[in-house]
Parts: C-alpha cells; structure tokens; sequence
C-alpha cells in the first residue's frame, strides 16, 4: 500500500539518519483535505437530523425517583440542563420497529453528557440528556419528519443510561415536573417524543 501511495506521488520518503520516514505530499494531503471536508459535511447533517420516537407510555421499575434523587446527578443536571429533575422518569415503551432503529443510533447524537461518579457505597454510570419535546400524536405521516401533534411539553430531556435494567425499546423522559401530571397522561397513552434538532455537546 504504501509503494503504491508513493507510485501515485501520495507521499514521499524522508530519510533521518539511517531510518525512513513517509510525509504527505502537497497533493497527498489536498485529498486528505477533501476526504475530511466530505467526512464533515456527512457527519454534521446526520446531527441535525430529526429524531422521533413513537411509543406508549408504560410503568417503569420505580428506579428513576431513586437515581434523580442522588446529589452526584441533581447537581449536574441543574448545572447543564437548568433544572432539577422531578424525582422519577417518563416510561415510553416503543413498539415500532422503525423507531427501535433509531433508538440505537441515539447514542451518535449530540448530547449533553452526566459524569459518572462514585459514593460509599457504588458506583453510578454516565447519563447523556437529549433535549427533547413531547407531543400527542394524532396522524403521522409516513417519513416520521412531520407529524399532526398537540404540544404537552417542549422542556425535558430524553436519557441514555450507561447501566440501565432496560432494553433498546424503552425511552426515559425527564422534566422539572412531573410530567404525567402536569401533562395530564397516563398508562397506555400513545405520544410522540422529539430530539431537539439544535444541542449543544458538553
């Protein structure tokens, strides 16, 4: 490979002392150049991308009161997101396997990151926060960028848990409110959850 490079005056041998070192040539490094500009254009409007998930809202296992409530994150989240989380997190089971697929690419999304951190006791695992809204759907339409909605809330965050009991087909939603109350939703409600396009990475 690297014969070839240099056939194709890629780049070039530099010799220092009785070693051979390689450099990229002028041309070598102008389609590096382009390679990365192409790399970033991609990677930039893959970020911006609208994300939705679908889903019913579901009992969870009670964990979430327990973990909002540890100092380790309720200061972080004050700190990043602007407030202090209600004690307990929004279940949304999805169903659909269009929205599982974008479940677990979540992970490649700007996110605003929770540092992991340590107690007497344990050790408590990273949180990524997408700023997210939460809609009532009543009609989607079939390339899930647009849909027919009644805003409920547009101030909570979507998590990804480094640990968590839960599978891909379960999203948790956090808020300064209680959310099912607030937002008067209960059990086998179906809503429409949306990344924020614009998110700042931390």
């Amino acid at each position: 490979i690297i014969i070839d490079l240099e056939k194709e005056n890629l780049i070039e041998r530099v010799k220092n002392k009785k070693k051979f070192g390689m450099k990229l040539t002028e041309t070598g490094f102008e389609i590096l150049q382009d390679i990365y500009n192409l790399l970033k254009i991609c990677m930039e409007k893959s970020r911006i991308k609208p994300m939705l998930f679908k889903g019913k809202i579901v009992t969870g296992m009670g964990e979430g009161a327990y973990y909002m409530s540890l100092e380790g994150y309720k200061k972080q989240f004050q700190n990043k997101l602007g407030y202090e989380p209600f004690p307990g997190t929004l279940n949304v089971k999805i169903e659909d396997k269009n929205y599982l697929n974008s479940r677990k690419d979540l992970i490649n999304y700007p996110s605003i990151f929770i540092d992991g951190f340590k107690n007497s006791d344990r050790t408590f695992g990273w949180v990524r926060c997408y700023p997210a809204t939460i809609s009532q759907e009543t009609k989607l339409c079939r390339d899930m960028t647009q849909s027919q909605t009644t805003d409920i809330s547009s101030d909570v965050h979507v998590l990804l848990l480094e640990r968590t009991h839960h599978n891909n087909n379960l999203i948790e939603v956090i808020g300064p409110l209680n959310l099912k109350e607030s937002s008067n939703l209960k059990n086998g409600d179906t809503i429409v959850v949306m990344i924020k396009e614009s998110v700042r990475i931390t």
